[in-house]
């Protein structure tokens, strides 16, 4: 996994885009005139995390939903590749 590799969002910034990311799909979109909807999905298209399920917060722009889209990949991944510690006598 690249943490580097850049995450190029296409499709409309300013209504509905999608990115991909090592092996994620991530999705931002306006519901309505002050709302935005992100999404983070596994390489199942499973959902990892969203904003309408586990956040009280609204998202009020594209630029804001696609920041938190970014920061709830990045941790997704860094939490999945944690490798256990070992011990060491």
């Amino acid at each position: 996994m690249d943490f580097e590799l850049e995450m190029n969002w296409i499709g409309d910034l300013k209504d509905d885009c999608t990115a991909e990311w090592n092996g994620l799909t991530l999705r931002a979109e306006k519901m309505d005139k002050r709302n935005w909807w992100w999404c983070v999905y596994d390489e199942k298209n499973d959902t990892i995390d969203d904003s309408n399920e586990h956040y009280p917060n609204q998202y009020k722009n594209g630029k804001v939903a696609r920041a938190e889209a970014e920061r709830v990949a990045k941790e997704y991944l860094a939490k999945a590749i944690k490798v256990p510690r070992v011990r060491v006598d």
